[in-house]
């Protein structure tokens, strides 16, 4: 299914995406590299917006959806950098590629009767998040967190669980309404908004190299690409499949972090990998 190819490479966007994530944001500062990212993306896309023009007959709707999926998208965008500077990418990304569970949890909330097979992948994509945090070498993992740590990253974790799978639903509907890079440029200004306020928690930081500036330029392309993907996916039959590809953004990121960083992967930490994989593509497969 078409659609599942788009969330495929969307994974492997934001994967590469938080491999140079991890490796910059200590000295960067978490908030302030995702807000330099989404400008650096808005950047990028305001030359072939503005050459199109087709925003500018945009109606009110499709131009507020695009606002919205900013505001969640930052959520999403400053949850996961945090996360990224409190651990490693074998703990943050597995942990924060869960979010298609909320996709059943509130459909519960709305009266849907999930099946067994459903309720099977919920337990398995959560018991997997936490066998990946519970497992791992003396250096990966949860023993890769500074003490007293994990309670702050399993939170910002969260925020970007929670940003992440509402920017899926409400960028599919944008995309309808406005385009999807034109939903995308859209959601830079108010994504920028919803991380600002986060930055006054950043520590004092040095000042950027040129290899700060390529990286964040590298990030704000590959950030909107992922995006536009999954945006692009809302025009598809079976859209909702997207979730599919994208679920292996966890695998891969721990993949790509164990062979540019060098992050050490337990036998225990790919077993949690893949039962998180297998339990959100079952779920995707399976929508309640």
């Amino acid at each position: 299914m078409l659609a599942v190819l788009f969330g495929v490479f969307a994974a492997v966007c934001w994967s590469l995406h938080d491999v140079v994530a991890r490796s910059l944001a200590a000295r960067v500062g978490a908030f302030r590299m995702a807000a330099l990212v989404i400008v650096a993306g808005g950047l990028l896309l305001s030359v072939y917006v503005m050459a199109t023009g087709t925003i500018w007959q945009a109606t009110w709707p499709g131009i507020k959806s695009g606002l919205l999926l900013g505001l969640v998208y930052g959520l999403g965008v400053g949850g996961l950098f945090k996360a990224f500077s409190l651990g490693p990418i074998s703990l943050v990304g597995p942990v924060t590629a869960i979010y298609p569970v909320l996709a059943v949890l509130w459909g519960v909330f709305n009266g849907v009767e999930p099946t067994a097979l459903q309720w099977s992948a919920v337990a398995a994509a959560l018991a997997g998040a936490v066998i990946v945090a519970r497992s791992g070498h003396a250096n990966s993992g949860i023993n890769a967190v500074e003490p007293g740590k994990l309670p702050v990253l399993l939170l910002f974790c969260l925020i970007s669980v929670l940003g992440y799978s509402s920017s899926i639903v409400l960028g599919q509907s944008a995309a309808v309404a406005v385009g999807e890079v034109e939903a995308t440029w859209l959601s830079r200004p108010t994504a920028l908004l919803t991380i600002l306020p986060f930055m006054l928690s950043d520590a004092k930081v040095l000042p950027l190299s040129v290899r700060h500036w390529l990286g964040i330029v590298v990030m704000g392309g590959l950030d909107v690409l992922g995006v536009i993907a999954v945006n692009a996916s809302g025009h598809l039959p079976g859209k909702e499949f997207a979730a599919v590809g994208i679920s292996a953004y966890g695998a891969i990121s721990v993949v790509l972090a164990m062979i540019f960083l060098k992050e050490k992967v337990t036998a225990g930490q790919w077993l949690g990998i893949l039962m998180i994989v297998g339990g959100v593509a079952s779920m995707s497969f399976n929508p309640a």
